[in-house]
């Protein structure tokens, strides 16, 4: 409640489009059309509203976290070399990585016995959904309590010494698709469940050179403008005039018209989605029909393909993703904490 006031304060809204975006994304996430989705809700006791509310609610303790923890966690090019180093030189690097599931009843901090013992007993009842063959995810959205439930508690890939040590011991023992029991802490109690296992395996990527005509759209240069001017191009390239003096003459691409439109060896994601779907479609050495994106018509031709072993960048990234989060949760736990001190609560006891 403390975090919705800071967000009714700054003013932070959380559209109706992007609840129904959610409640999509959900409902994908357990194979469900949206309609079949909102049957599943409505057997469950959950009305439609109420459910809009709990994830506009949810949405909005996120955004008001991650805009807390933006500007407190930091990750050096240092502190990932240090994860790196400490993960190969630990066992858990070079064993297998596993997908978890994650539920979360948490428990107030000096919870009282009636406390716990109320949050076992709703943790034991996931248990019995569970082996009445319940979706894991769907249960984690209903009742989790951790940030990640609308995602359906999925925690992604870790290795055993990236994991919470206190998941580590139960992990190391489960198959797949098997869930724990109740795992107590001093937050509450955790559900986890082993998705899948992998090895460890080289990240391929395919790099492509590749350069450009760039044609911007104003108040007189229209659509059929463009493409017919690029098209013009295209036709002088394949008569035997050269693409790179072309490209310096006529590309409003002002960074690349330098180097002949040339944009070097660029990674997938690297461009936008427009851009990048039709490069991909053309052979080496070829020259596609214009194509447009936000920017303008573009004229593409591809001068070569190869792959790259992306492996390193994506432990990096793992690393950094990892630190990231271990930094952003003790962080917000910290500045919850502070939270509590600072406000004036007053309970009410309904007689």
């Amino acid at each position: 409640e403390l975090q919705l006031q800071i967000a009714r304060r700054s003013a932070i809204k959380i559209s109706d489009a992007e609840i129904e975006d959610s409640i999509n994304r959900i409902a994908t996430a357990n194979k469900l059309s949206a309609e079949k989705f909102l049957d599943v809700l409505q057997k469950d006791g959950v009305t439609l509203k109420s459910f809009k509310n709990s994830i506009r609610d949810q949405m909005l303790v996120r955004r008001v976290q991650s805009s807390y923890v933006h500007h407190e966690v930091k990750i050096s090019e240092q502190e990932v070399k240090s994860f790196l180093n400490l993960m190969e030189q630990s066992q858990g690097d070079q064993s297998t990585e596993y997908r978890l599931g994650h539920i979360l009843i948490s428990t107030p901090k000096d919870a009282s016995p009636q406390e716990i013992t109320k949050a076992r007993k709703k943790a034991t009842k996931i248990i019995t959904s569970l082996n009445q063959g319940n979706k894991f995810s769907t249960l984690s959205i209903a009742n989790s309590d951790a940030a990640n439930a609308l995602e359906g508690g999925d925690l992604g890939w870790m290795k055993l010494a990236q994991m919470p040590s206190l998941l580590t011991p139960f992990v190391e023992k489960m198959q797949v698709n098997e869930f724990s029991d109740p795992i107590e802490s001093p937050s509450g109690f955790h559900i986890i469940k082993l998705f899948e296992t992998r090895g460890q395996q080289k990240v391929m990527v395919t790099k492509t050179h590749v350069r450009h005509i760039l044609i911007k759209i104003n108040a007189l240069i229209s659509d059929q403008i463009a493409q017919e001017r690029l098209l013009n191009l295209k036709q002088r390239i394949e008569n035997g005039e050269d693409f790179t003096a072309l490209a310096r003459a006529n590309s409003e691409d002002r960074g690349s018209a330098i180097t002949g439109g040339d944009l070097n060896w660029v990674q997938p994601g690297a461009l936008v989605p427009a851009f990048e779907a039709a490069m991909d479609k053309l052979a080496i050495n070829e020259i596609g029909q214009p194509v447009q994106t936000q920017f303008g018509w573009h004229l593409i031709q591809v001068l070569g393909r190869e792959q790259q072993d992306n492996t390193q960048l994506m432990r990096e990234a793992q690393a950094r993703s990892q630190l990231q989060k271990r930094k952003a949760d003790a962080a917000i736990e910290s500045w919850l904490t502070k939270l509590r001190d600072d406000a004036y609560v007053e309970y009410r006891l309904n007689n």
